[in-house]
C-alpha cells in the first residue's frame, strides 16, 4: 500500500503536491536568461534565441543529475561563446529570483496545520532547490517522503515511460492527492495517472497569459472556473487556489 494512501476520498485532498518554478517560487533558468532587459540574455546582448535554445539543453542535462552550480554556468558560457561572471550571476538572481508572495499561506493552507502531508514535484536541478527550498522555509512544511525531484530521480516530468510523476503515483492515492502545477502538459499527464490537478502561475498573475518566457504556450484559456479544481484547463489566481485547498 503507498505510504500516504489515506482513508476513503473526501472532498479535501488527503495529499497536496506542488511543482516549483511559476507555482511557489520564480522559474530559475528562465528568469535568469530571458527576461526581458533584465536577464542574462538582455544583459550580454545575446541572440534571443540562441540563449533560449542554450538554456533548455542546458536545464534538460542538469536537472536530471547530481551537479555543482559552477558546472552549470560553465557549460552554458561554453555554449553562448562568453564569460558570465559569478557577479552577474549574483546580481541576476537577486534582481529576478523572488519567492510567490502568496508561497507562505499556499504552504500553510495545505499543511493544514501540520494534519496534511504536502509534497514536491518538481523538474529540477539539486542547486535551484536546495536555493528555492532556502527561500521557502519548506522544511517547515514538507514530508521529506514526498519530495520528488528530477535531479535526484534521474527522469523529469516528460520522460517516456516511468517518470517524475509515475514514480510520485507509487507513493500517494493519485484519487485524492491534488497536483498544482503551471505547464498543460504536466497536468495532462498528471490527470492520466488519476491525479487530481490544478492549473495555477503566480507570475501569469500579472496578466500575460499568452505564453511562457521560454516561448512554449501555457495553454491559458477563456472560462475561469473560480474557486474550483480546473481539471488542468485554466488557470485559477492565489485566492481561488487556496479555496481548492482548503476545500
Amino acid at each position: 500500500m503507498n505510504a500516504h494512501s489515506g482513508a476513503a476520498e473526501a472532498d479535501s485532498p488527503s495529499v497536496i503536491l506542488f511543482d516549483l518554478g511559476n507555482v511557489l517560487f520564480s522559474d530559475p533558468w528562465e528568469s535568469l536568461l530571458l527576461t526581458p532587459g533584465a536577464g542574462l540574455g538582455d544583459r550580454l546582448g545575446l541572440d534571443r534565441s540562441a540563449v533560449l535554445e542554450a538554456g533548455r539543453r542546458c536545464w534538460r542535462t542538469f536537472s536530471v543529475r547530481e551537479a555543482e552550480e559552477a558546472e552549470y554556468w560553465h557549460e552554458l558560457s561554453r555554449q553562448l561563446g562568453c564569460d558570465i561572471s559569478a557577479q552577474l550571476v549574483k546580481e541576476l538572481e537577486e534582481e529576478l529570483l523572488v519567492a510567490n508572495p502568496a508561497a507562505g499561506a499556499l504552504l500553510a493552507a495545505a499543511s493544514a496545520d501540520g494534519v496534511r502531508p504536502v509534497g514536491i514535484a518538481s523538474n529540477n536541478t539539486s542547486f535551484w532547490y536546495a536555493k528555492q527550498a532556502e527561500r521557502l522555509l519548506l522544511d517547515r512544511w514538507i514530508d521529506p517522503g514526498l519530495v520528488f525531484l528530477s535531479c535526484g530521480l534521474g527522469v523529469s516530468k516528460s520522460t517516456p515511460g516511468r517518470g517524475l510523476l509515475e514514480i510520485a503515483a507509487e507513493h500517494v492515492r493519485p484519487s485524492s492527492t491534488l497536483f498544482v502545477e503551471d505547464r498543460e502538459a504536466n497536468l495532462a499527464r498528471a490527470r492520466g495517472l488519476g491525479f487530481r490537478t490544478v492549473k495555477y502561475g503566480f507570475e501569469d498573475e500579472s496578466g500575460d497569459e499568452s505564453s511562457d518566457q521560454s516561448g512554449h504556450e501555457s495553454g491559458h484559456e477563456s472560462g475561469h472556473e473560480s474557486g474550483h479544481e480546473s481539471g488542468g484547463m485554466s488557470g485559477v489566481s492565489a485566492v481561488e487556489l487556496l479555496d481548492t485547498i482548503t476545500g
